[in-house]
């Protein structure tokens, strides 16, 4: 009699767990995000559970199209078939858990989903997860949908400055008032910059200026002949260091890149996002734009000195000129390096390319012409005398600053910042920091002089409104390939960026 109550109860669990294989084996679970009236959109693409363990990646129709216009538009930049990434899918269950593997190359990562918890609704165990696997039709309460994001808003939800306070008897400097939101939001406009600026005659071109027909052969002669010989391509880079509007930098990938700055109304370097400048016409109820169209635009100019454009891929090289619309990606060799101007606006011919290509020809030709007296040529606001310092500006948004450095390190090298929360000193956004930071400061023989570098970056610790105190560092990296060593710091109140 024991052993046939045994015999019953395995043969039951082994029911039941072959139940659940089926049940997960049966038709597709569609990656989806809940809306919060509990109805749950597919994002096209869903897994289909084999039973010998192996996952397959469905997709739908229109993500089927995409990819074939992601495949012809590689095609068309390199003449070259997009090739296959290969991911193995697996899948394993225990318990009420769903181990969902992926393999690609040296990649490895698992997802696990808690099964049972809503009728046909896989719910990441991860609680900042905020998509989930779901039947075709499956959906959830309102109340169900609104747990769901509350879970992954409180997992999402930075803590680090929950529990900090500001220093004691330790002085802190503050940013100072946020000057874009200021000028701009306002609705003044870029082109209000000085007079004869570099982006007063780009942006003043929209509507007006010269244009340039689709099949034009862009050039910067100039540019070229500076760096064809040691010399003359040694003084370029020193003069772009100590020109306050350009930023001479390292990319992402390493690469050496120049990219040029705009202007505050009142003069001052207004230091961007990765450079690009932009502005956006308001709209009325009905959904027209208001204002004057040539107010409109987006633009970018940089130079590659290592011949790849700043988003460059080994998948998208981006090297050659596109343009879709009135949007254009203007891009050309000059020597080794690759200039990338991006024009995009409501009127056709890019005139802001052709405004700044000739602004550049004529900068770059004037140092060509008197490459001794490169010094005689900067902005007269590239250079002052005194100490060192580092002043942040706050962005639109906590937690964003613009940063200005006037330090001289005596040679030429790359500066950038670390920093750290004072009470526990925890390091903040190290390595985003640092990308975000670095570029080739200004240098000379009087170390009475400092020169002036801007920059762009993001605290990611703390939420806006919990302020904290942080010790700034700029630290300097010699090309010469000596030591690194840290030029000064400053402590400053700071809050961090909220997601």
């Amino acid at each position: 009699m024991k052993k046939t109550v045994v015999f019953l109860l395995m043969s039951l669990c082994l029911s039941v767990t072959l139940s659940g294989a089926e049940e997960l084996t049966d038709g597709l679970w569609y990656i989806a995000i809940p809306e919060n009236s509990g109805l749950i959109k597919s994002s096209g693409t869903a897994f289909r559970f084999k039973p010998d363990g192996k996952a397959e990646q469905v997709y739908s129709e229109e993500a089927l199209r995409r990819r074939g216009e992601m495949r012809r538009e590689f095609k068309k930049r390199t003449g070259k078939e997009l090739p296959e990434v290969k991911i193995d899918y697996r899948w394993e269950r225990q318990d009420n858990l769903l181990k969902l593997h992926l393999e690609h190359r040296q990649l490895k990562r698992t997802t696990v989903y808690v099964i049972g918890v809503y009728p046909g609704v896989l719910m990441p165990q991860n609680p900042r997860q905020f998509t989930l696997l779901a039947r075709d039709g499956a959906k959830l309460k309102p109340e169900q949908a609104r747990k769901f994001f509350a879970r992954v808003e409180e997992a999402l939800r930075d803590k680090f400055a929950d529990n900090l306070k500001l220093p004691e008897n330790v002085q802190l400097a503050e940013p100072e008032k946020e000057l874009h939101n200021v000028h701009f939001v306002n609705r003044s406009h870029w082109r209000d910059a000085p007079e004869k600026s570099f982006q007063q005659e780009v942006v003043s071109a929209i509507g007006k200026g010269p244009k340039l027909a689709d099949d034009s052969v862009c050039r910067l002669p100039a540019l070229g002949k500076l760096l064809a010989r040691p010399e003359t391509e040694a003084i370029f880079l020193q003069y772009l260091a100590c020109n306050p509007e350009w930023r001479l930098y390292h990319e992402r990938r390493g690469g050496l890149h120049a990219a040029r700055y705009f202007r505050y109304p009142d003069g001052t370097i207004a230091a961007s996002l990765n450079q690009f400048y932009f502005h956006v016409l308001p709209i009325w109820e009905n959904g027209k734009k208001v204002g004057d169209p040539a107010l409109e635009f987006q633009f970018r100019f940089e130079i590659g000195l290592d011949g790849k454009a700043w988003n460059s891929s080994p998948l998208f090289p981006r090297d050659k000129t596109e343009h879709q619309g009135n949007t254009w990606d203007t891009r050309f060799f000059c020597g080794k390096a690759l200039v990338n101007i991006l024009d995009q606006s409501d009127f056709p011919g890019r005139q802001m390319t052709a405004a700044a290509l000739a602004r550049t020809e004529k900068e770059f030709s004037q140092l060509l012409e008197n490459p001794k007296e490169w010094k005689k040529l900067l902005p007269a606001d590239s250079c002052r005398r005194g100490k060192p310092d580092l002043i942040l500006c706050n962005r639109t948004q906590g937690g964003i600053y613009e940063g200005a450095v006037w330090c001289n390190p005596g040679e030429r090298g790359t500066i950038y910042l670390k920093a750290f929360e004072i009470t526990k000193g925890t390091p903040l956004s190290v390595q985003r920091l640092e990308l975000s930071s670095n570029c080739i400061s200004g240098w000379s023989d009087d170390p009475r002089e400092q020169y002036f570098s801007a920059m762009y970056f993001t605290i990611y610790e703390g939420r806006s409104g919990q302020y904290y105190g942080a010790r700034f560092e700029v630290w300097f990296k010699p090309d010469s390939g000596g030591p690194e060593r840290k030029l000064f710091e400053k402590n400053y109140k700071i809050q961090g960026w909220e997601r």
